[in-house]
């Protein structure tokens, strides 16, 4: 067989399933067979056309597991049949981000399907041996499709200074925000508080940890917290929505001099107050993707059951379902959280 289909974002919230030839590797890649595809965020973002970064033509899916179907001359740790994910920033390794081991923020950054590499969304990809990472035969391949998110926890949760004892407020129960929120949980937070606008993801939340789950529809997290928590506050905040509604009640719930991480993706230019930042001594610290570290914690921890990723998943499709997969998400009818794409 040489060809294989591909669903490629060709404009505003449409795709086409292509066929076309698979890709040989190069010397210094592996051929992947891909199983299981993970729709992030971000590609809903793509789709409708409002990600800062993310444009058509593209093949999205950044978030998948699958097998080594071929190598490259060049490659001596992966053989074929190995099973595998993919960490899919691309990285120029010579900027002074990447030469200091913050490769994540590299100058010359391309991603795997979102900025300048066409993405899993296909029944085969081509990608460099050193960002294809094994995984244990424990793991299903639906689990490790989860992989990738779990990592852009895990990461966040390492750069935000979290301390043991704290009191930590998580903004947003989507699928990144209660990764975080586990994550959170691990790291020794003394309570954890949780928002979102959907009780079935709050519902959700509690069910894996969170101490206090907050319906922002129905109840405004900033004078809640005010006035459950006085003076004393909240010590650590989680933005994992990137709207300006979710920034701006991260600022005003802040305690002075608080540090707030902002995971979640604007999809432009936010208006938000910061006098209030110059005023409390805020630090606003921004979290982009993960490194290799990253993504080994994570499928300890999943490995492990310590983050549970399986209560996550809500919806499979196959391949040529991808665009009724996009439009449950958007049409929200149902109780969408993660929809996973099975490639056939």
């Amino acid at each position: 067989m040489s060809k294989m289909r591909q669903a490629k974002l060709v404009g505003l919230k449409t795709i086409e399933l292509q066929e076309i030839e698979i890709p040989k590797p190069n010397d210094d890649e592996v051929l992947i067979q891909v199983k299981w595809v993970g729709i992030c965020g971000s590609d809903i973002h793509a789709f409708k056309g409002e990600h800062p970064f993310v444009h058509p033509p593209i093949v999205l899916g950044h978030e998948f597991s699958g097998v080594v179907w071929d190598t490259g001359s060049r490659v001596s740790t992966l053989k074929k049949g190995d099973r595998v994910t993919v960490e899919p920033n691309l990285t120029c390794g010579k900027c002074y981000n990447c030469r200091h081991g913050r490769y994540n923020i590299c100058t010359n950054l391309r991603v795997i399907g979102c900025v300048g590499y066409d993405g899993a969304l296909a029944e085969y990809i081509a990608i460099p041996e050193e960002k294809t990472i094994k995984i244990p035969d424990t793991l299903s391949f639906e689990e490790a499709a989860l992989i990738e998110p779990v990592a852009v926890a895990i990461h966040a949760v390492r750069i935000s200074g979290q301390k043991i004892g704290d009191r930590v407020l998580i903004l947003g129960a989507g699928t990144i925000g209660l990764f975080v929120m586990q994550a959170a949980r691990l790291t020794g937070a003394k309570q954890v508080l949780i928002t979102d606008l959907l009780d079935y993801r709050l519902e959700l939340a509690k069910n894996l940890g969170a101490d206090k789950i907050i319906n922002a529809r129905l109840k405004d997290p900033v004078k809640f917290i005010h006035q459950s928590y006085g003076k004393e506050g909240i010590d650590l905040i989680y933005e994992c929505v990137g709207l300006e509604k979710t920034i701006s009640q991260a600022i005003e719930v802040a305690r002075k001099g608080t540090r707030v991480i902002i995971v979640g993706v604007p999809a432009g230019k936010i208006n938000t107050n910061l006098a209030y930042v110059q005023d409390r001594e805020l630090e606003l610290v921004g979290s982009l993707m993960y490194t290799r570290k990253d993504f080994l914690t994570a499928i300890e921890l999943i490995q492990k059951e310590k983050i549970k990723v399986k209560p996550l998943i809500s919806h499979k499709f196959t391949l040529k379902e991808v665009d009724k997969a996009f439009k449950t998400i958007l049409e929200g009818r149902s109780k969408v959280l993660k929809v996973l794409i099975q490639i056939e």
